[in-house]
């Protein structure tokens, strides 16, 4: 995973996931933080984490005790967090600023990190996605739409995969970042191909891995589904 700020966007059942899976596949150390709690709840090979969350705080240290005896280990673990979002992200930031050198990974950061004001975002994962890097954390997260996650995490991106979009205003805020050759083409791309954008070099649309990413989300449990 590159060192940074990355974020996989696009409309729903593009390929955002296992996207963000295949970056993962090289990272030593890595925590998934998981709202859906459906097929990342299956993921083999890894570790599975349901903290309870009772008011403001966990409440058992099963979260902390994970981390606390691999600091200097490898280690793959999902945290499914069903709700409180927000808070519970903190929480896991606070965390990891202090566990250090790993990836920290979020699907659908947008309701971790929602539009507002700077005091949306918590201390700890402001300090990730502003400077992370120092601390050997490196982030990566999927959203579906622009406007859907805080202006700070959008401005601090230091790539940005984008799958097919087709809302005029995310296309509007996108023209930020992409020339308008690619800007037009993002309602055409097929599932699974993006353009990769990386602040400092040229755009380019990447079909490499079409066909390629099946199985690396599996089902999910037979009692997660409603």
């Amino acid at each position: 995973m590159q060192p940074g700020v990355t974020l996989i966007l696009g409309k729903s059942f593009t390929g955002k996931t296992a996207r963000l899976l295949h970056e993962l596949k090289k990272s030593p150390r890595v925590v998934l933080a998981d709202p859906k709690c459906a097929q990342l709840a299956a993921l083999p090979r890894w570790s599975h984490l349901w903290p309870e969350w009772d008011g403001d705080r966990w409440s058992s240290f099963a979260v902390p005790d994970f981390f606390s005896t691999r600091l200097n280990e490898r280690f793959r673990a999902v945290v499914h967090i069903r709700h409180a979002f927000g808070p519970q992200l903190e929480a896991l930031c606070y965390l990891l600023m202090r566990v250090k050198n790993l990836t920290l990974a979020i699907d659908e950061m947008g309701l971790f990190a929602p539009p507002g004001n700077a005091f949306v975002l918590g201390d700890s994962l402001t300090m990730i996605v502003v400077s992370g890097r120092h601390e050997g954390i490196t982030l990566a997260a999927t959203i579906q739409r622009p406007c859907m996650v805080h202006k700070t995490v959008l401005a601090l991106a230091t790539r940005m995969l984008v799958y097919r979009v087709t809302e005029r205003n995310d296309l509007d805020a996108l023209s930020n970042y992409l020339p308008r050759d690619f800007i037009g083409a993002l309602p055409f791309l097929p599932d699974h191909a993006c353009v990769d954008w990386q602040d400092g070099r040229e755009p380019f649309t990447d079909f490499s891995l079409r066909g390629k990413l099946g199985g690396l989300l599996p089902a999910p449990p037979a009692e997660l589904v409603l």
